[in-house]
């Protein structure tokens, strides 16, 4: 164990030391500095993206905040008079009272029409003396009414009430003001309700590329560029604890990490907070892009010079290697080393000196070597030569015409038995000769090579052997390749063996069925049978035949071949009782 360990490490020893200083000297410098480089980049690229976003913020907040201190202030001129302490405390509508009033609607009319971030202004008061008009409403009730109860006890608060539009009836959220007016009188109260234009709110806010989402009271959004969001909750980072809150960085948003801008606007004159949340989509897709870029750049500059010093170490210590290598061989007595060694330099002369030695040796060793196989060739020629000769003795050609000579002259003297067996035997005698050396033949073939061999039987035995023949309706015997003589061993044994006993009324039944691409061929006899000792006996010699032992020889080779021939899944197996004669199964493919 430990020679075979110094043996790796002295044939990696070179290689390794070369990557090793390469490693330490060039690799690990760049990938330091390639680190440092690439978190800069980023740092910088997301500094300079947190800064536009802040930016953005800002000039969004600072557009919501115009808005809603030019309608809170203008709403301020509207109601900071003696005239609404009074005219909403009328007890009466005198002509005074009326004159008051038509100013008021004039007012709010000119207020409205002048005032493009106002959708709509009204006001409701339970002081039923007073007339409706546009914008004046008279209202028993104000209990149930959203804006009433978000408005409380405050005197002014801003809201997101739902509204509908005029037409196909569709519901939004509306940015409200909603101030309580000041009243001569505790019996009544009166109320300004100002909804702001989301037109005018969008054309303010969306100005660059960013998501603009703003959230009233850390609640519900009541803007957003995506207006599905729109009455939704708002997501926070999980470090926000409400009031003044500020945050720059990504944030994950719809299940994707966002650049994201939190700002808090203070609203004038109440104690509502609006947290504007914008969102750039694709600065942080930039900025791991460029990330990605040189993160790329690094691994070709890590990657390309570490393969190429890899190719050159393993080249260097194949090298070495090979002429160590070539060296142990002829140590050991093999001078089969290679012809050529690759490169120009001290290691090549080296292996040129050891080439020279070797084939000096090994030419002769060669002249030994060549005088054995010219002797083994003559006696091989001399073995062909008696086979050949052998083979020569059997013409069957002559055999063939010699037999039917025998027939026609049997049938010339009427002997029709005698003619019809030199006939049976021919063509036994040709399916075996024609099939020796083939791989397969047809089942058909093989089918009717049976029937030959059975008939020749039924003339030798009489009554004491006879056969039925069952084949599947739907099976192409004509297309089922299989390897010649397999069946009529297993027949003649049938016969020989199972058949012994009998001296009449002898049955053997062969069935022939198919299973999608398998064959299964039954031969069965009515004989004895076998006891479950001679049955064991039996498989044991077919599994494991004596070469000494003649016995069941054509059984055992008939489960070679399926073995050997068609491979595991294939099989010959065989049953047998006392009584109840005995069966031999087949299991083939259908096609070699």
């Amino acid at each position: 164990m430990k020679l075979h360990i110094n043996k790796i490490h002295d044939t990696h020893s070179v290689r390794s030391q070369l990557l090793r200083i390469f490693l330490l000297a060039g690799m690990f410098p760049l990938l330091v500095i390639g680190i440092f480089s690439i978190a800069s980049v980023r740092k910088q690229m997301l500094a300079r993206y947190e800064s536009l976003e802040k930016a953005d913020g800002l000039r969004v907040a600072s557009s919501l905040n115009d808005i809603t201190t030019t309608v809170y202030s203008s709403s301020d001129t509207l109601l900071n008079s003696n005239q609404c302490l009074s005219l909403f405390a009328a007890e009466s509508l005198d002509s005074g009272i009326e004159e008051q009033l038509t100013a008021l609607e004039r007012a709010l009319q000119t207020y409205f029409e002048n005032t493009a971030a106002v959708a709509r202004i009204q006001i409701y008061t339970n002081n039923p003396n007073l007339q409706n008009s546009e914008h004046i409403h008279y209202q028993q009730n104000f209990v149930l009414d959203e804006w009433r109860k978000t408005l409380g006890n405050n005197w002014s608060t801003w809201a997101s009430l739902q509204r509908y539009t005029a037409i196909v009836r569709q519901p939004y959220r509306e940015l409200t003001l909603i101030r309580r007016i000041g009243v001569a009188s505790s019996k009544y109260q009166a109320f300004l309700v100002v909804g702001l234009d989301r037109n005018t709110i969008k054309n303010h806010l969306e100005q660059s590329s960013n998501e603009t989402t703003i959230s009233l009271d850390g609640t519900q959004i009541i803007y957003a560029t995506d207006s599905v969001l729109i009455g939704k909750d708002m997501e926070f980072p999980d470090d926000f604890s409400g009031y003044i809150y500020r945050y720059t960085g990504p944030k994950e948003i719809g299940n994707q990490m966002r650049l994201v801008n939190y700002v808090t606007l203070q609203s004038y004159k109440s104690n509502n907070l609006f947290y504007v949340r914008t969102v750039d989509p694709d600065a942080l897709k930039t900025i791991n892009h460029t990330v990605a870029v040189f993160v790329l750049i690094l691994v070709l500059a890590l990657l390309v010079p570490l393969i190429l010093m890899i190719c050159f170490s393993d080249y260097f210590s194949t090298r070495i290697t090979t002429l160590k290598s070539a060296m142990h061989r002829a140590s050991l007595g093999d001078y089969n080393i290679i012809e050529q060694f690759r490169g120009d330099d001290e290691l090549s002369d080296t292996f040129k000196d050891l080439k020279l030695t070797v084939d000096a040796i090994h030419d002769k060793e060669a002249q030994f070597y060549e005088a054995r196989i010219r002797e083994q060739q003559l006696v091989n020629r001399q073995q062909q030569m008696e086979f050949e000769m052998l083979a020569s003795q059997i013409n069957p050609h002559f055999l063939y015409n010699t037999l039917e000579t025998i027939r026609m002259q049997a049938l010339s003297c009427g002997n029709r038995n005698v003619a019809t067996s030199i006939k049976l035997l021919g063509k036994s005698m040709r399916y075996v000769l024609d099939n020796t050396g083939t791989s397969f033949t047809t089942l058909t073939k093989e089918l009717e090579y049976i029937k030959t061999y059975l008939s020749i039987q039924q003339l030798r035995f009489g009554d004491r052997v006879n056969y039925t023949l069952q084949v599947d309706e739907d099976l192409d015997t004509n297309s089922c390749k299989i390897l010649p003589l397999l069946l009529q061993p297993v027949v003649e044994n049938a016969i020989l063996h199972g058949l012994e006993s009998k001296t009449e009324d002898g049955m053997i039944t062969i069935q022939i069925a198919s299973a999608d691409a398998t064959l299964l061929i039954t031969i069965k006899d009515n004989g004895q049978g076998m006891t479950n000792e001679e049955l064991d006996a039996l498989r044991d010699r077919i599994r494991n035949h004596p070469s000494s032992d003649t016995h069941s020889i054509g059984l055992y080779n008939i489960n070679q071949r399926i073995s050997l021939f068609y491979g595991e899944g294939y099989y010959m197996e065989i049953d047998s009782a006392i009584g109840a004669g005995t069966t031999v199964r087949l299991k083939i493919p259908k096609t070699i």
